[in-house]
């Protein structure tokens, strides 16, 4: 979402912007609905699918790292089905290699592997080709991101991130498709939560700010300027305003950054007297190919927060089918 809500330019475009969603929405309903007249069923498989209502900007990528330490909290073994979208290797697929980098991967899938380096992390546009190259490898468990977007491969759990704050226009898929996920949480900034997560909800925490070497950074009372490139930067924005900001900067969801980036932003935290710039983990592993030494870029790392139930729901789900 890239309009301000508030603008003149925002409120004439809305009744457009809507119509044009209604119609993509309605070509995409059809297309699942014929994709799923010729579904396959995987019995060896354990699916679990993370899905959203939105283009971006709900949490998947957090949920998928979130099952999967749950997962390997239980010496699981698994896999992390992704699209790989807009990388090199999107069309032809691959399974991620620790020497892979961000342009031939993709940010999300780049970032899985990192913090699952001991699990298959499988990308391609192809995700039945991927899910057989799961099943090859001998894994039984299937994360699959952004899995509604598959209906010809049957899951045995989705899960679907809802953020009601997104107009109707940035909402890729009808409401009613929510009826058919096991499980649908709504976000609720922290603040809204009394002491924790409630049920049918989920939130984020911060995780701290870390630099280059993966080492933590106390940033105190400093000035920052913030800017990332997700499909809902408002989020990233509010978090970033509890700190010392001083400026913040958009761009647009998987934008790939480039050196001018860098210096105009270098340029404004002069400006503005900060002593960080600071973006998300995700646009940060796409950065720090272009860092200079003496850059003073960091990221800042957080974690989703969801209620009690949902993981243990997904492992019981699991347990019945004997997968446990």
């Amino acid at each position: 979402m890239y309009l301000r809500a508030n603008s003149t330019f925002y409120r004439l475009s809305l009744p457009a912007l809507n119509l044009a969603s209604l119609l993509f929405k309605t070509i995409s309903f059809v297309n699942l609905s014929m994709k799923a007249r010729r579904q396959k069923h995987f019995p060896d498989l354990f699916i679990i699918s993370v899905d959203s209502l939105s283009f971006g900007g709900t949490g998947k990528t957090p949920l998928v790292m979130a099952i999967g330490r749950a997962l390997e909290k239980r010496s699981l073994a698994f896999a992390i089905i992704s699209r790989g979208y807009r990388s090199a290797y999107e069309k032809k697929g691959a399974r991620v290699e620790p020497t892979h980098t961000v342009a031939e991967v993709g940010d999300e899938p780049w970032l899985f592997k990192k913090h699952f380096p001991n699990q298959d992390v499988i990308i391609g546009r192809d995700r039945l080709r991927s899910m057989a190259m799961a099943t090859a490898r001998k894994n039984r468990f299937i994360i699959m991101d952004d899995g509604l977007q598959t209906s010809q491969v049957r899951k045995d759990f989705s899960i679907m991130l809802v953020n009601p704050g997104h107009p109707y226009f940035y909402l890729r898929h009808f409401k009613f498709m929510m009826q058919r996920e096991n499980m649908v949480l709504q976000y609720r900034g922290r603040e809204q939560q009394a002491h924790k997560v409630l049920p049918g909800t989920y939130a984020f925490s911060g995780e701290g700010f870390w630099d280059v070497g993966n080492n933590r950074v106390d940033v105190g009372a400093a000035r920052m300027i913030a800017f990332s490139a997700l499909g809902d930067n408002e989020r990233f924005k509010h978090d970033m305003a509890h700190y010392q900001l001083a400026a913040f900067r958009n761009f647009p969801d998987h934008h790939t950054f480039t050196a001018a980036d860098i210096h105009a932003l270098e340029a404004l935290r002069r400006e503005k007297g900060a002593s960080w710039m600071v973006c998300t983990e995700k646009d940060f592993c796409k950065l720090n190919t272009l860092l200079e030494p003496a850059t003073p870029l960091i990221y800042f790392q957080n974690k989703i927060e969801l209620p009690d139930n949902a993981i243990e729901d997904i492992i019981k789900h699991a347990a019945e089918k004997g997968f446990l």
